[in-house]
């Protein structure tokens, strides 16, 4: 199937926090992979597929359109925000891979990079989490939802959005548990 996107790079400008000036081409590449790489998880296989052939047909449902419109769209564009800014901050050329600069601006550190993607993963989360809710709501009306395919290469839809680290930095023993921490650590 040809390259589909659920958005374009006018509603990503318009809607969210990336300047007119950001090269279109990095933008609709970042789009195409966070799609597949992020709500094609969300989805599964199934209604995925058929909501990239309905795209491609200009022949949305409504029920499709719903989804896309109203929930999918959002999480993509925060997904595609998070996945990008690394990209965007970088330029990969011949010789080397450089930080990009402008006149009149300040290049940020990576503490706060970081900070900017964990600000868009909250919400890119949030929003995701209210498409698997949507859809688990209303899963009569999305067959494909619970029944993703069959082959190998399917990928079933997940009912949990949310991420967490784990923080092995200072052990606590909250619930009274006889564990040696020190033998732990040695591991």
């Amino acid at each position: 199937m040809a390259n589909v996107l659920f958005i374009g790079e006018t509603y990503i400008k318009d809607t969210s926090y990336i300047d007119e000036n950001v090269d279109i081409k990095l933008l609709r590449n970042s789009i195409l992979e966070t799609q597949d790489l992020r709500i094609l998880p969300i989805l599964g296989t199934g209604l995925y597929d058929e909501c990239k052939s309905q795209v491609q047909a200009g022949t949305l449902t409504a029920l499709n359109s719903t989804l896309l419109n109203t929930y999918v769209n959002v999480a993509l564009k925060y997904w595609v925000l998070h996945d990008a800014a690394l990209i965007l901050t970088f330029k990969v050329m011949n010789k080397s891979v450089v930080k990009r600069t402008a006149e009149n601006a300040e290049v940020v550190s990576v503490t706060d990079l970081d900070r900017l993607m964990d600000f868009f993963k909250g919400r890119a989360e949030f929003y995701s989490e209210r498409v698997t809710k949507y859809l688990l709501a209303n899963v009569s009306s999305y067959p494909l939802y619970l029944t993703a395919g069959n082959s190998i290469d399917t990928i079933y839809p997940k009912m949990n959005n949310y991420t967490q680290g784990l923080n092995l930095d200072t052990p606590v023993n909250r619930f009274g548990l006889d564990v040696d921490f020190g033998r732990l650590n040695n591991c």
